[in-house]
């Protein structure tokens, strides 16, 4: 199923350098208008029934079905490039998702019950390894089971906390500097977790193929919290932020604790 995401990566790259070239503000090429509508087609005809046919859960695609629709829309009429760029930025979002998604076992997508199996266990070892961040991933769960809680924003915060101690357990700032042609990342004053985790594995000798999805379920903590944090201040209705919030933190809990799964080896 890996294939069929990195495929459908690569035409929506091919999409959107087709974006790069436009230099109205407007789309009124017809050209590009059946381009999209075209990736829209594969998407919807081809990957999707593949994708659920693969035994895969459908609700894994509700957030890319509707920037699929969306994009679709900008085929529709006369919109503005800049809507375009936008909505093939969160496609590209989702697909790195999916594909983090796909390379996991399909049993452990189907765990319901064993779903407090998988925590505890990551609780468990975080016990042993960092006190610190194993109160903040309790603190976080406890907040995900709290009905009544109307700000999401501390929640997201103690996820990230507990993944962030873990690596600057596994992989201290100086040790990652220390590296031959280590270099700071552009507006950072340490190591990014990327790099830490990249460090990491590869103290394992981990192969390639084992690094670059960890380091993208990575990068997809990162800018999902980024987004999240950021939306707090841009929701102005309190109902829509509550419920859209609580969504957005079970989905960072989620893959903080893939992560998590993998750095500490747990099986």
């Amino acid at each position: 199923m890996n294939n069929a995401v990195l495929e459908l990566q690569k035409k929506a790259l091919a999409l959107e350098r087709t974006f790069q070239k436009v230099r109205s503000k407007q789309i009124n090429s017809q050209e590009i208008k059946n381009g999209i509508r075209s990736f829209v087609q594969y998407y919807f005809q081809d990957f999707r029934v593949a994708y659920i046919q693969n035994s895969r859960a459908e609700n894994d695609l509700s957030i890319t079905d509707e920037y699929m629709q969306d994009l679709l829309r900008c085929a529709q009429k006369r919109t503005l490039m800049s809507i375009c760029k936008r909505t093939m930025k969160e496609i590209n979002t989702a697909l790195h998702e999916l594909e983090m998604k796909s390379i996991m076992p399909i049993s452990s997508e189907k765990i319901s019950t064993s779903d407090d199996i998988r925590y505890s266990k990551v609780l468990d070892t975080l016990q042993k390894i960092n006190s610190s961040a194993a109160l903040s991933y309790e603190q976080a769960l406890r907040d995900l089971n709290d009905n009544n809680r109307k700000s999401w924003r501390g929640t997201a915060v103690e996820f990230r906390e507990a993944l962030r101690e873990v690596l600057d357990a596994l992989a201290p700032d100086e040790d990652v500097k220390a590296q031959s042609g280590f270099k700071l990342e552009i507006d950072t004053k340490g190591p990014t977790m990327k790099q830490k985790t990249v460090f990491i594995l590869k103290a394992r000798q981990a192969a390639q193929n084992q690094i670059k999805p960890l380091t993208d379920a990575i990068n997809i903590v990162e800018e999902l919290i980024g987004k999240f944090i950021r939306s707090v201040y841009e929701r102005s209705s309190v109902a829509t932020h509550t419920h859209t919030s609580k969504g957005e933190a079970f989905k960072i809990r989620d893959y903080v604790t893939l992560a998590l799964i993998e750095l500490l080896e747990i099986r």
